[in-house]
């Protein structure tokens, strides 16, 4: 469910108006900025590459263990609605790889079950259908988002600079597969996003998340901010970053880093690496 919560955006005169700018019975007050719409929307044939990063780094009294992991993907848009939603999509996994450390040195790699693998996704009144184009992954029972990492991130209504809004369970499924692939069983999350900044070209939105579960068979609180960034050209999240870990915690201390980048590309070939 979503909800808005709205702010004053304007902000009224501090300093006096010059002599007879106004006559004696007009006033002046706060100049309220429109609402702007931040919904995502797609085109046939669009493409671009993301690029996810899950990074836990733990510290004990003797030792440090630090895992990354790593997914690189370039989507291509088959179908959408007549809103832009897509409901189709071609999506390849150019990169799947989850580093583990112990210490500081460079650590053992593994890869991931979709390196290097193509899917077609479709929407499905009942969820998302993966159909295999390359490769040879166990995608049975996997739950795939044809969005990724942002769906269910933006607001419905239009909104302006300064407005909250609160998302909570199932709304953020995107955001929740980073914290499930930790092991970390979701009971209850919350997060509160603020329009901090929208220009004519882009919106920064502040995030704040607070999530309540179990990992490792125990009761812990996780807690995260940061922000992203939505492009309002594209109508699609290029970046964002998430900083944070467990709260009232024991023992060791846990840093996680959530990054996500994404940006438009014209071909399979163009690359970023």
């Amino acid at each position: 469910m979503l909800v808005i919560c709205s702010a004053a955006c304007g902000n009224p005169r501090t300093n006096p108006p010059p002599e007879n700018a106004l006559d004696s019975n007009e006033t002046t007050g706060p100049v309220e900025r429109p609402a702007v719409s931040l919904r995502p929307g797609h085109s046939v044939g669009d493409k671009f590459r993301t690029t996810r990063a899950l990074r836990v780094e733990e510290l004990t009294e003797t030792e440090r263990y630090f895992t990354e992991s790593e997914e690189v993907t370039l989507t291509e848009v088959l179908r959408v609605d007549d809103t832009g939603r897509l409901l189709g999509v071609r999506r390849a996994w150019e990169l799947s790889v989850t580093r583990l450390v112990k210490g500081y040195g460079r650590g053992e790699e593994a890869r991931g079950e979709l390196d290097g693998c193509t899917l077609e996704l479709t929407r499905r009144n009942n969820g998302v259908e993966a159909k295999v184009l390359a490769g040879n992954p166990g995608i049975r029972g996997a739950n795939f988002l044809i969005e990724g990492f942002d769906t269910g991130l933006l607001p419905l209504d239009p909104v302006r600079e300064g407005e909250f809004w609160v998302l909570e369970g199932g709304r953020l499924g995107g955001l929740n597969s980073f914290i499930e692939a930790m092991q970390f069983e979701i009971e209850k999350n919350k997060l509160t996003c603020q329009a901090v900044e929208i220009s004519p070209s882009a919106a920064r939105i502040s995030m704040e998340w607070h999530i309540t579960g179990k990992w490792q068979g125990a009761v812990a609180v996780l807690a995260f901010d940061g922000e992203f960034r939505f492009d309002r050209k594209s109508r699609m999240v290029t970046g964002l970053k998430l900083s944070g870990g467990r709260q009232g915690q024991r023992g060791a201390k846990q840093q996680i880093e959530i990054e996500v980048t994404r940006r438009s590309v014209q071909g399979w070939l163009d690359l970023d690496r």
